[in-house]
């Protein structure tokens, strides 16, 4: 069994029977224009070369790239796309309404190979990830790409894989607008927030470490670096080089480099090691090229204030009539073109007009252009998406995180 890494989530794992390929992202400019690449894959196609199969493990568009997928189809006519059979309701409803037929599947032999999607359950509120194990006659490679810790996945995990995984493919990084994008009282509380969020995640990795215990473990996935206005932003979203991850865990972690990097599990050969971290200077200089790279919401009419109003009192009043539990806080929607636009659930459909928040003691602040709420409430884009590419400037008060709001947000559509 060989293993080749391509870019962040995306791996090619090579049996004598099969060359499957995992989570293809290469578009640039994901989540509303916010996600890059750094190093770039000149040639993906080629680089990935021939496929038997594509899996997604799940919606994210660092996973689910319509736009590549189409392209890796067209070169591999004969590929099939696989996705779970549990948790994947979306994926599978996206994917069809792109033009995909995906196969959903739990189990899938090829001559003595098999493959098993494995559903995570570790958010009890909204459970879209998957893990793929690909097992032979000799090694076993595991893909947890963004999975939370999950017990249960782990011992099916485990129970499938018959014993010690030969490579473990693991989650090491954070993605979303925290703490980049949250006001603080000063900058040293949020170079210290980001610090704490690389230690959860790296708490993530080795905990990952301990419950599977691996011959070899690869950090990857979450591989993405901001551009344009928010490039100045991208030492200060909590997310480690993979080699230093390689540092504090030691040999039993390997680096490979993108695009080229690759591990032969029967015989622990391993082409082209990262050693070093990424030069900041040159990433931040290769970044540049995509500074003038146009937000999709920027060619978009600007709304007039009682037109997001209108939109909010009915997608407010939506959203509450799907959503059974709510954190007790007012959501105060702020643009450069209104006054501040605050709804609570316990008053469906109700928007408060306010120059001023300062009275509200229990709110979550969401600063954000005019134009892109707008096409978030029409549900031209995505509260989720939006968030991970860090469009938006959040305060809350009291600073205490409650999942809760940012769950209801992805309801709050027309």
């Amino acid at each position: 069994m060989i293993v080749k890494y391509i870019y962040s989530a995306c791996i090619v794992v090579e049996t004598e029977d099969l060359r499957i390929c995992c989570d293809p992202w290469f578009t640039q400019g994901i989540y509303d224009g916010a996600w890059f690449q750094y190093p770039q894959v000149e040639d993906p196609i080629a680089t990935i070369g021939h496929v038997d199969f594509v899996y997604v493990s799940h919606i994210h568009p660092d996973h689910y790239d319509p736009y590549y997928l189409r392209e890796l189809l067209t070169a591999n006519p004969h590929c099939q796309l696989i996705i779970g059979d549990e948790n994947q309701g979306f994926l599978r409803a996206k994917m069809l309404r792109d033009g995909f037929t995906p196969v959903t599947t739990s189990h899938l032999r090829v001559g003595a190979t098999q493959l098993a999607i494995v559903p995570n359950r570790g958010d009890s509120e909204i459970n879209i990830d998957s893990a793929l194990v690909v097992k032979d006659d000799s090694h076993v490679t595991v893909n947890l790409n963004d999975c939370p810790f999950d017990e249960h996945q782990i011992g099916l995990i485990k129970e499938f894989c018959g014993g010690r995984p030969d490579l473990a493919c693991l989650p090491y990084a954070g993605a979303g607008p925290f703490p980049q994008m949250y006001k603080f009282a000063s900058e040293d509380m949020r170079v210290g927030a980001a610090h704490a969020k690389m230690e959860q995640f790296l708490g993530l990795f080795e905990r990952y470490l301990r419950a599977l215990n691996p011959k070899w473990a690869m950090p990857f996935a979450g591989l993405h670096y901001l551009a344009g206005p928010h490039r100045r932003l991208n030492g200060l979203r909590g997310i480690p080089d993979a080699v230093e991850v390689k540092r504090r865990f030691g040999d039993q972690v390997v680096v490979l480099a993108e695009g080229i990097g690759q591990i032969d599990l029967s015989t622990d050969s391993i082409l082209h090691r990262r050693i070093e971290p990424y030069d900041e200077d040159e990433r931040d200089l290769a970044l540049c090229e995509f500074d003038l790279f146009p937000l999709p919401y920027v060619s978009d009419a600007e709304p007039t204030e009682e037109v997001l109003v209108d939109l909010l009192v009915v997608a407010h009043r939506q959203a509450v009539s799907r959503i059974a539990d709510f954190a007790d806080r007012w959501i105060c929607f702020k643009t450069p073109n209104s006054r501040y636009l605050c709804v609570h659930h316990e008053l469906p459909g109700v928007v408060k007009i306010e120059d001023s928040v300062a009275e509200i003691p229990r709110r979550e602040e969401i600063h954000l252009d005019s134009r892109h709420l707008r096409g978030l409430l029409e549900r031209r884009y995505h509260w989720n998406n939006a968030e991970i590419g860090s469009h938006f400037e959040f305060c809350r008060e009291p600073d205490i995180y409650d999942r809760r709001i940012y769950n209801f947000l992805n309801f709050l559509h027309m």
